[in-house]
């Protein structure tokens, strides 16, 4: 398989709320387009655009009406193709979000199945009553996940909203019209995808299982067989948010024969109920331990701080108080980027965005509209907008902040959901006026990881493991180590070193300038130490008070 991959760094664009190029109020193709030299600036090699293709977007385009149309909203089909040949002019590639657990009912497959047409209702998951109350399943969203049609006497599965419909992937015709679907995009120039909630298309309903089935990897092989699998260099990733070691080996099998890399959502400690979890930080460098060497020559991990499914990493992660901000902010950047695999940076977290204070009224978010109305009553109002702050999937989808004009820059007209009001003070324009921007720093990482190959093949070991206040650990190959050394607390801590880190040399710092044995708040350092003489010049020597 090729590995050509591995030193390259994704950059997640969320169209609607990226860059609005005709004044709608909703970001589009042709915003992309404008920002490309802003993006190969930054250094990133692949683009994950989440889906642009027509759609209702009750889930904001998670819902998709026709796999082969670009929705009006976005742009056309020359745009697209135009983004791709402009893309590749700076370097970068394409990679696009593919939803095949479901489609939206207003497809014409389910409008069909709706008819009654036998050949269709085999699409989509069709059950009766007595089954439905047998195998009662809650949907993601909330609520029952089987949704009764009266003229048909049956009821459909939805385990996101009742407007998703779920595809029967045992259905081999199913199959075929994805893998179908998939080449015909490769023919437009896409380099890769990325497999929304791929681990959901295997189910057993007999036992309420509705993710990582049996058939999971099998199909996942049959699709990789059938489309980019007859490529070399694509790109592919699979999103899921269950996947333990052994299946993430599966997924991300160095023999080519399923996805490149998996999404994995491990590191964010969520319980059952995403709403009531919290961060818990000193689990973190565990749970990096056993992916770094659980996949380390097995597999290939993703490694991501954010998403448009996620509030803003400066929130999860960091510490968004002024004071510390940009350090923390840093911290984070610095630690994820230093582990190996392919990192992702979300729109806006090479600025540092927040989250902010929601109304009712300003929530666009389906997810967040439904667990508000679910629990409202129970909580209370100030426990639910307290809980919208903290998590809710609208903070990753204010718009892109570019600069401090009307609207962040993003658009000449009310954007379709309300702007940060902090864009004044956090916004690319001003980011780029500042080397110690945190913009500038993402930056400087992006060049480390294409310079140094022990970020892409060096082992992992943890240092200073029971010492919840700090997070270190060194990675290694036959040629060089970087030692990275983290206070996760916002007080000063006496970091604890060896001789031969203390002796090495200053790559990235979360301060600009030295540091002593006593790290400030946040402080954060990556140390670097050559075994050739070669690497002398790769950065000034560290200095230690």
């Amino acid at each position: 398989m090729s590995e050509w991959f591995k030193d390259k760094v994704v950059y997640q664009i969320y169209p609607m709320s990226f860059k609005d190029s005709t004044g709608s109020g909703m970001g589009d193709i042709n915003g992309i387009r404008e920002k490309l030299l802003y993006l190969a600036d930054l250094g990133v090699d692949v683009l994950w655009i989440t889906p642009i293709y027509k759609s209702p977007k009750r889930d904001n385009g998670y819902d998709i009406a026709d796999y082969y149309q670009i929705d009006p909203d976005f742009g056309t089909m020359e745009d697209f193709q135009n983004l791709i040949a402009e893309a590749d002019g700076y370097g970068i590639s394409i990679i696009m979000d593919i939803v095949a657990n479901h489609t939206s009912t207003d497809h014409e497959w389910f409008q069909k199945a709706l008819t009654g047409d036998k050949r269709y209702m085999d699409y989509y998951v069709f059950k009766d009553e007595a089954f439905t109350k047998e195998h009662a399943i809650t949907s993601v969203f909330g609520g029952g996940a089987w949704e009764y049609v009266p003229h048909l006497d049956k009821y459909y599965l939805h385990i996101f909203d009742k407007t998703q419909a779920d595809l029967n992937w045992d259905n081999e015709e199913v199959r075929a019209e994805i893998y179908k679907m998939i080449n015909f995009w490769l023919d437009k120039g896409v380099k890769g995808f990325r497999f929304d909630v791929i681990d959901t298309i295997a189910k057993v309903w007999e036992k309420n299982q509705m993710a990582n089935g049996p058939t999971l990897h099998p199909y996942i092989k049959e699709m990789t067989a059938a489309t980019f699998g007859k490529l070399q260099d694509t790109f592919t990733v699979g999103e899921s948010w269950s996947a333990d070691l052994e299946g993430m080996k599966q997924y991300s099998n160095p023999d080519g024969s399923e996805l490149s890399m998996v999404f994995n959502f491990e590191h964010l400690c969520y319980t059952m109920d995403k709403w009531t979890a919290k961060m818990e930080k000193p689990r973190l460098k565990h749970i990096f331990e056993k992916l770094q060497k659980g996949l380390y020559n097995k597999g290939w991990n993703s490694l991501f701080l954010s998403n448009h499914d996620l509030p803003r990493a400066i929130e999860r992660f960091g510490d968004s108080r002024e004071e510390y901000r940009e350090i923390s902010a840093k911290q984070w950047a610095l630690i994820f980027h230093m582990l190996q695999g392919t990192p992702y940076i979300y729109q806006g977290e090479e600025i540092g965005m927040t989250n902010r204070e929601w109304k009712f009224e300003e929530l666009r978010d389906i997810e967040a509209i439904n667990f508000y109305n679910e629990r409202v009553e129970k909580v209370g109002k100030a426990s639910i907008f307290t809980m919208l702050k903290e998590i809710s999937r609208d903070n990753a989808r204010t718009p892109m902040q570019w600069d401090d004009s009307d609207n962040a820059g993003f658009s000449s007209s009310k954007p379709w959901i309300v702007v940060n009001e902090n864009y004044k003070e956090i916004n690319v324009k001003e980011a780029m006026t500042r080397y110690d921007s945190i913009f500038y720093f993402y930056k400087r990482l992006i060049e480390l990881r294409k310079t140094l190959r022990v970020i892409i093949d060096g082992t992992f070991e943890l240092l200073n493991s029971e010492r919840d206040d700090l997070l270190c650990y060194v990675r290694e190959n036959i040629q060089e180590k970087i030692f990275l050394f983290a206070n996760l607390t916002d007080k000063p801590v006496d970091m604890p070193m060896p001789i031969e880190a203390e002796e090495g040399m200053l790559l990235m710092s979360s301060y600009e300038e030295n540091f002593s044995k006593t790290f400030r708040p946040y402080e954060t350092v990556a140390i670097f130490v050559p075994k050739y003489s070669e690497y002398e010049n790769i950065s000034e020597r560290v200095s230690i008070n």
